[in-house]
């Protein structure tokens, strides 16, 4: 018995090719109107320079895209959504064939009728069995297992895209088994998902198989461009922004955006930071429609898990829903994104404890499969906070002191190399304008004025002289880098410090810049302009320890066991994991264990950035205190850092949590000559 093609038929006296076209028409009309609607704000956005390295944007969209080899870093989760997506990428080119069977269009028959088509059969039955299957579990992963990272999302429109979904799988099947029971051909290929709808109607009669044809057909059609338009409308439009998305992703790391691309001078600039959708860029906006809400941001966000008001999921869903009301889709508003907003953006639906929650320390970042950018918009935000004077009042002193004196303690900078007459390592040349040196030792104003930022400064110059490094520092001449003020967003003052660092370089000689703390070193490495020589302390020594310059001396006595926390900015933004631990397995007798948390999945210390000189007041503990229970756990008594920030925020969550006999943070610099 021969089947005539549900298109083919007549209903009602119509027929179905009518219902077909009619179907289509509607739908791609409605899709294309709320794609453009989508699209408003993304137009209005601010300039973006994001058409640079297509082959390497086009690389990375194999790689994290096709490949999806972020999804695994949550292995069963990873392994959900690697299924789905590859079936959504086979199954796409069988939905295709459906919908122009039944427009009389049949373009992709010829290729079905050739070798081709019973291997893709066979592949297109296997993927709806595992695509079902993994919709199953992502369900009851989400009934039964309920991974708190969940929390806030959207989890209706999560189990109804799953079940169209399923119901798309399962309407094939009934399409094609009863097809395979009513004319079944002497030579197939193996069609499980097909033998399978087959077996679930075997005994059928001729007239209720038809029917189940026919239906499986005209629902799975229907279901199709149903679920299409239905993307737009939420957390899964992700599915048709993420490539894009991945593909536009920021190439490089560490550095912040400046207050606009597309204006140079920020004299001609009406205003600074981002003050509402308008004012983000068209990229950062793509991102607001491209979150999946799987909370792997806020799972790995340190200020989400010591109870700080921010969790990169929710803002980024926010700030999406606002995006939303500020152009809705069937609204008569044709005024532009930003335009009458119903409430302040920045302020009410982002607090300001949010906006300072945050420590740039990139774990968001480096964990969202569809790299999402949080920092950027972090900082945008801010820079409207300070130029409206609705910072914490905190800030005002020390970016007065930074401003006047270059430095945030106030001091003059005459008093800048007083650290070097207690380094009883050897004598320190301090440069002046025409000078030479191989390196150029930027201390910076912690390594300058603060005490234990000092220890370490000493640490590396006693390095130089154990390895015969012809070095020398800036001292007055030096001004601070700028990294902590260009991030809480006093982006002038940032700008005035380049000037004033880059003229005092361009007035010396040296062959490399090494740096003690970790934000001067991205600082000077990604957001001065040019290119300029610069090394972390453990590049500079590892290299040395590598070629025998430098011989750390040993063996380390007693039962001390260690582990070494990464720095977020010498680790997660410029990717410098192996330096520091190459310097540490030199050290003869040296005990290191690795944290569960370490390279670029490393806890943040909270000492970087604002939190130096503002605290949230609505947090469960401190950020280094969990860091140091870490380091306890994995069985270390001593915790290395080569960051100052660092070093003086475990020293004082030792202190504080009174485990003074049980802990002590060493400064790795310090380990090496010291041994």
């Amino acid at each position: 018995m021969l089947m005539l093609h549900p298109a083919y038929q007549t209903y009602m006296g119509v027929p179905g090719l009518v219902f077909a076209w009619a179907i289509f028409l509607a739908g791609l009309s409605l899709f294309s109107f709320l794609i453009y609607r989508r699209w408003l704000p993304i137009r209005s956005g601010a300039a973006d320079p994001r058409f640079d390295s297509w082959w390497k944007r086009l690389c990375g969209l194999f790689t994290y895209g096709i490949l999806q080899k972020r999804q695994p870093r949550y292995l069963w989760a990873g392994v959900i959504h690697i299924m789905i997506f590859w079936g959504f990428l086979i199954l796409g080119l069988r939905s295709i064939d459906l919908v122009t069977q039944g427009l009389g269009i049949p373009i992709l028959r010829p290729l079905m009728e050739t070798r081709f088509g019973p291997l893709y059969s066979t592949l297109r039955d296997l993927f709806e069995l595992i695509v079902l299957g993994a919709c199953v579990w992502a369900i009851l992963r989400r009934a039964l297992i309920r991974p708190e990272r969940y929390r806030g999302s959207h989890q209706f429109e999560a189990y109804l895209v799953l079940g169209l979904i399923s119901f798309l799988m399962l309407t094939d099947m009934l399409y094609e088994g009863s097809a395979f029971l009513i004319d079944r051909p002497e030579q197939m290929p193996w069609l499980p998902a097909s033998e399978l709808g087959a077996l679930v109607l075997q005994g059928s009669d001729h007239g209720f198989l038809t029917v189940a044809h026919t239906a499986g057909y005209w629902l799975h059609i229907v279901a199709f461009f149903f679920f299409l338009n239905f993307l737009p409308l939420g957390k899964h439009f992700h599915i048709i922004t993420a490539l894009p998305n991945l593909f536009f992703r920021r190439l490089s790391r560490g550095s912040i955006k400046p207050a606009r691309w597309d204006v140079k001078d920020m004299d001609d600039l009406d205003r600074i930071g981002v003050e509402n959708i308008g004012d983000f860029t068209w990229k950062h906006i793509l991102d607001f429609y491209t979150c999946t809400e799987c909370g792997r941001c806020s799972d790995n966000c340190p200020a989400n898990a010591i109870g700080r008001p921010l969790s990169p999921k929710t803002l980024t869903i926010k700030l999406r829903d606002h995006c939303f009301e500020t152009v809705p889709l069937l609204g008569l508003k044709q005024g532009e994104p930003g335009e009458d907003e119903p409430e302040s953006m920045v302020g009410e639906i982002i607090s300001g404890d949010e906006i300072w929650s945050c420590t740039t320390c990139g774990a968001c970042e480096e964990e969202c499969p569809v790299f999402i950018e949080y920092i950027d918009k972090i900082v945008d935000m801010r820079r409207h906070l300070i130029e409206t004077s609705q910072n914490p009042k905190t800030f005002n002193q020390v970016l007065m002191h930074v401003e006047k004196t270059g430095n945030p303690f106030g001091k003059p900078p005459s008093k800048r190399a007083d650290w070097i007459e207690e380094t009883g390592a050897g004598p320190v040349r301090i440069l002046k304008k025409g000078d030479r040196t191989d390196v150029l030792f930027f201390v910076d104003g912690y390594g300058s004025y603060d005490p234990a930022a000092q220890s370490m400064a000493r640490s590396i110059v006693a390095g130089f002289h154990a390895a015969g490094v012809d070095f020398a520092i800036l001292g007055p001449l030096e001004r601070d880098s700028g990294h902590q003020v260009r991030r809480m967003g006093e982006e002038g003052l940032f700008q005035l410090l380049i000037e004033e660092n880059m003229e005092t370089l361009s007035q010396i000689s040296f062959q490399r810049i090494v740096t003690c703390d970790p934000h001067a070193f991205n600082t000077l490495k990604n957001d001065y302009p040019g290119t300029l020589p610069v090394m972390h302390y453990t590049e500079f020594f590892a290299e040395l320890v590598e070629n025998h310059s430098l011989r750390p001396q040993g063996p380390l006595d007693g039962e001390d066991v260690y582990t070494y926390h990464d720095p977020c900015y010498l680790g997660r933004h410029n990717g410098i994991y192996r330096a520091p631990r190459k310097i540490l397995r030199s050290i003869p007798g040296l005990k290191l264990v690795e944290m569960e948390r370490s390279q670029d999945r490393s806890f943040c210390c909270g000492g970087g950035d604002v939190m130096l000189w503002h605290e949230i007041e609505q947090e469960e503990m401190r950020m280094a205190e969990v860091r140091i229970q870490m380091a306890r756990e994995a069985g270390a008594n001593n915790i290395i850092t080569a960051c100052p920030f660092c070093f003086i925020h475990f020293e004082d969550a030792i202190k504080t949590g009174g485990l003074e006999d049980e802990m002590r943070v060493v400064d790795l610099m310090g380990l090496v000559v010291s041994t």
